[in-house]
């Protein structure tokens, strides 16, 4: 454990010391962020993640916010560490769900292991430490819960189904357990961003192992779709802060909302889709789609004119 704060057990009925918050996926992106966040905020806040050979870049965040924060390994797919984690740090006042991976390929392609391994961090995983943290808040009849989702759960995303099939269970899991756990004062918030720039969609974005199969009719397009991220998604991709930044709003308010779309793409995409103009985003991402497809089929093919131009002659 790398400890830059003591986090000790509290009483369960102190409210003289600051909230306790428990954050998952600290390494980087919106939980690194999060973490300094709250940290600033005067949470004491608990900074977790899967490999602590990561937690220099959280440490050097905190020393630079001139922040404190404990930081502690979790991996939200082993149970016994959910287990240790969750009465090591009770009572939790505050759960931040925000570990996540992303397998990237068709839905043809990806696996069923890595399609599994993504539905293990991204839903069973959360529900997991959810269900290990609830009963301390039930026992304080208080309690806030943030899972963060994205609009992948809430419009699907193209060669990303695993991902977004399980951002789609993260909010309906969200939806359901909001009511469940009203009565004990708990409440449950869903945030859903868009594009915005975190090892999500450059570093931690991992290729399926079939991703590069030439004898799948898909390959061709998840090429395309690979430059096409990498070329213009990734570089309009919104700052992240804007995202961390309404999770720290989330946590100091007394009665947040249900959920929060954050992200101009977010906002423009979801209120496509209540005027009932899918279709219309549909084809104009094909488009894009296919445009892409064909330009890496040139570029492939250049690059195979200009390697059999340079073998000798024999």
């Amino acid at each position: 454990m790398h400890t830059f704060s003591t986090a000790k057990g509290k009483k369960m009925t102190d409210k003289t010391q600051p909230k306790r918050v428990l954050i998952t996926g600290c390494s980087s992106g919106f939980g690194l962020l999060t973490a300094v966040g709250a940290a600033k905020a005067g949470f004491d806040c608990i900074a977790t993640m899967r490999n602590l050979n990561k937690a220099h870049y959280l440490e050097e965040a905190l020393k630079q916010a001139s922040a404190t924060a404990t930081i502690d390994r979790l991996d939200v797919t082993d149970a016994g560490c959910i287990k240790q984690i969750a009465e090591k740090y009770a009572p939790i006042d505050i759960l931040i769900n925000n570990a996540g991976i992303v397998i990237m390929a068709s839905a043809m392609d990806i696996t069923e292991d890595e399609m599994r391994k993504v539905f293990e961090t991204n839903y069973f995983g959360t529900v997991a430490l959810t269900r290990a943290v609830v009963p301390g808040m039930i026992e304080n009849r208080s309690g806030l819960i943030i899972n963060v989702a994205s609009l992948a759960g809430l419009i699907g995303h193209m060669f990303n189904a695993s991902y977004s099939a399980s951002k789609h269970a993260l909010i309906g899991f969200s939806k359901s357990i909001r009511l469940e756990l009203k009565p004990f004062n708990i409440k449950v918030v869903s945030v859903e961003p868009g594009y915005h720039k975190t090892e999500n969609i450059r570093a931690n974005a991992n290729l399926s192992e079939n991703f590069y199969d030439k004898t799948s009719p898909l390959f061709e397009y998840n090429r395309g779709f690979l430059r096409l991220m990498l070329n213009k998604i990734v570089p309009r991709a919104a700052d992240p802060k804007n995202v961390t930044n309404k999770i720290v709003e989330i946590m100091k308010t007394s009665n947040p909302k249900a959920h929060y779309i954050v992200g101009k793409d977010a906002a423009f995409a979801t209120t496509a889709q209540w005027l009932g103009l899918t279709g219309l985003l549909e084809k104009f991402a094909l488009r894009k789609l296919n445009d892409a497809a064909n330009r890496e089929n040139k570029r492939a093919e250049a690059k195979r004119s200009a390697g059999k131009k340079q073998l000798p002659n024999i």
